[in-house]
């Protein structure tokens, strides 16, 4: 019998690493990561809806009245300000607008035509992701490490 030390020796003799290889983000998951990378840009890189819903400037009162002023989609922000009796249609992974402080669910409000209003059971959450709050520019991601989605 040969001991684990001698046994691996013998097997790592038999084997070879394989070569570095780069490849796309979309093709790297189950990989194994061959060298320390760092991140080129926070993610998300703006401040961004959790939720379908509206983004608002205040904080909310049940039964309160806002005028819906447009609309934020992933991909395609609202150029505006959200002000004060304003709200935006917003849906999930949209930037959420300039002056808006959170974001009320969707279930919460009740709208009619170009008004909302809002529902007695809004939660205390903002449902805003941050920018950054996955990762920020520079943060490291050391090798070796196994990628996933």
């Amino acid at each position: 019998m040969i001991s684990v030390s001698e046994a691996l020796d013998r097997l790592f003799t038999l084997i070879s690493p394989l070569d570095v290889e780069e490849v796309p983000l979309a093709e790297a998951a189950g990989r194994i990561l061959a060298r320390d990378v760092a991140a080129s840009r926070d993610q998300p890189p703006f401040s961004a809806s959790a939720m379908d819903g509206y983004a608002i400037a205040e904080s909310p009162a049940p039964g309160a009245v806002l005028s819906v002023i447009g609309e934020a989609a992933a991909g395609h922000g609202f150029g505006g300000t959200v002000g004060t009796g304003e709200a935006v249609r917003i849906f999930t992974g949209a930037p959420v607008p300039e002056g808006a402080t959170r974001v009320i669910m969707q279930e919460d409000v009740t709208r009619e035509g170009a008004a909302i209003t809002l529902g007695d059971g809004i939660g205390a959450g903002d449902n805003i992701r941050a920018a950054g709050c996955d990762f920020h520019a520079g943060q490291a991601m050391c090798a070796p490490r196994r990628l996933r989605p």
